[in-house]
């Protein structure tokens, strides 16, 4: 208890700033990211929350999966590589300067520099050739194949002015961003830990109440809790699902937000030498069959998450909602690991980014608890995120047998993303059917949408007969706030700030 009180205490120093006024809101994260103000390099949350508050894109991404209107107001396919966006009237940057159809193609032109194929939206967007201005609220966008979800991805690319970026440079832009968002960024806090961002009132999604944010790091959850509890804090993200029922106390509100991500177990058949258990279809099915996966939803889960059925929830486009979960089944699982050749099992190493204490961290152990029981002897390895992310990108995943790896369908709420990561389509693929190429092929050209879906559906039965990973449960974002807050807004992005509302 001393030793608790003690990190309380620590964590409670981090909030000695004088109190914000009554239209300020003080948010609590564990992480920003390392590029800060530079947008190019990521998709995911709490990093998104920031950049969309500062930038905005030509679309957005809602719950329903379908692109929504942002700087863009409509989009038509004109020809099978060629696209055209209407843009919104009347949109300035922080720094006044008028928003026009040249950004957007200086930016597409911009994206494709060497210097910014490190980043990950770039890469994203490899598949756009360019943009060719019609009049000063009309650009057409033109792709190096057919491209049936480009206004899915453009929700990924924020809109920067590309100009001042090649006056200021990346690092500088990166500390001084300028966007056309609904706010705009003041400056950072000592170590940029904090990031200051004022209302801007010409924003098409100007806020309605709130007219700053104080946006700041801190990397330990007990430390945001007690800001949040002792009313030093106004909103909390990284929160896990154990904590909605922890918080559950007079003053403090809970948001649980199930998110069209898929927890899952990678298992590779084309990263292993010939003869890998792996590589049989009938071993990963096993694996699949051995894992009791409603206890985890039910219990580690605490009943917010479902049992995944494929690599997609039932709010993505392209779901299949004929198929049903692995049962499970350690009988099965076994008489699937005979047939294949191996009754006795085999060593099995899993790698994980997680802190054993977490609900990730019991759902990987449960996961390896469950595969053991049949006879697969587990190693559970856990590394830090900077390894796995390196691995990743360059994928190279030295002796791991198997890995964790989230089916991402939240970026373009749609399954091609995943797909194709778990496809030949990936250098130095991890998992490839050559049979499934040209199905995967002929989603992405499909412009049709009825036919699409179709074709989707169907990609992912043949996915499921093949068991490229252990699919677990949906993820969840987990947020808590203050009564002062009177309602929550959210997007898979993350808390829309502007939208929130104070209460009397």
């Amino acid at each position: 208890m001393r030793r608790l009180g003690f990190t309380l205490l620590i964590g409670c120093s981090l909030f000695l700033s004088p109190i914000a006024q009554a239209e300020t809101l003080r948010v609590a994260v564990s992480a920003f990211a390392p590029t800060l103000g530079n947008p190019f390099s990521g998709t995911s949350q709490p990093s998104a929350e920031l950049w969309l508050s500062i930038y905005d894109n030509l679309t957005r991404l809602g719950w329903s999966g379908g692109p929504e209107p942002s700087l863009a107001l409509s989009w038509e396919n004109t020809s099978p590589n060629t696209w055209v966006f209407k843009l919104r009237p009347n949109v300035v940057y922080h720094n006044g300067k008028s928003f026009t159809a040249q950004d957007v193609v200086d930016l597409l032109a911009l994206i494709k520099q060497p210097d910014m194929a490190r980043f990950l939206i770039p890469a994203e967007l490899r598949g756009v050739a360019g943009g060719r201005v019609i009049d000063d609220l009309t650009v057409e966008i033109e792709t190096i194949e057919p491209d049936a979800i480009l206004p899915n991805r453009l929700a990924t690319l924020m809109i920067i002015d590309p100009t001042l970026w090649a006056e200021m440079g990346i690092d500088t832009y990166t500390l001084e961003p300028i966007g056309t968002g609904p706010y705009k960024l003041t400056g950072w806090g000592s170590g940029n830990r904090v990031a200051f961002l004022e209302a801007n009132p010409r924003s098409w999604r100007a806020p309605v109440e709130i007219d700053a944010v104080e946006y700041r790091l801190v990397p330990d959850k007990t430390s945001r809790i007690q800001g949040l509890i002792s009313g030093q804090l106004d909103l909390i993200t990284g929160l896990h699902v154990d904590d909605a029922e922890t918080l559950k106390i007079p003053g403090i509100e809970v948001n649980v937000q199930a998110n069209p991500q898929v927890k899952s177990i990678a298992l590779p058949n084309a990263l292993h030498e010939a003869g890998h258990p792996l590589n049989d279809k009938r071993v990963r099915q096993a694996l699949n069959h051995a894992v009791d996966k409603q206890s985890i939803a039910d219990l580690i889960m605490f009943g917010y998450a479902e049992v995944a059925s494929q690599g997609l929830t039932s709010v993505t486009f392209g779901y299949n909602p004929a198929l049903k979960p692995y049962a499970y089944d350690p009988v099965r699982a076994r008489a699937l690991l005979a047939e294949a050749g191996y009754p006795n099992g085999f060593p099995l190493t899993i790698e994980v980014v997680t802190d054993s204490t977490t609900p990730d961290g019991f759902m990987y152990q449960k996961v390896a608890q469950d595969i053991d029981a049949i006879g697969v002897d587990v190693t559970l390895r856990s590394i830090p995120y900077s390894d796995y992310q390196r691995k990743y990108t360059l994928s190279d995943w030295g002796d791991a047998d198997a890995f964790h790896l989230i089916w991402n369908n939240a970026a373009f709420q749609d399954p091609i993303r995943p797909i194709e990561y778990f496809s030949c389509m990936r250098i130095n693929a991890f998992f490839c059917e050559p049979d499934l190429m040209e199905d995967i092929k002929a989603s992405s050209r499909e412009l049709d949408r009825a036919k699409r879906e179709v074709l989707l559906q169907n990609i992912m039965a043949r996915y499921q007969d093949l068991a490229p990973a252990i699919w677990i449960t949906n993820a969840v974002y987990t947020t808590a706030y203050t009564s002062r807050i009177a309602n929550m807004a959210m997007r898979p992005t993350g808390v829309v700030f502007e939208e929130l509302r104070l209460a009397p």
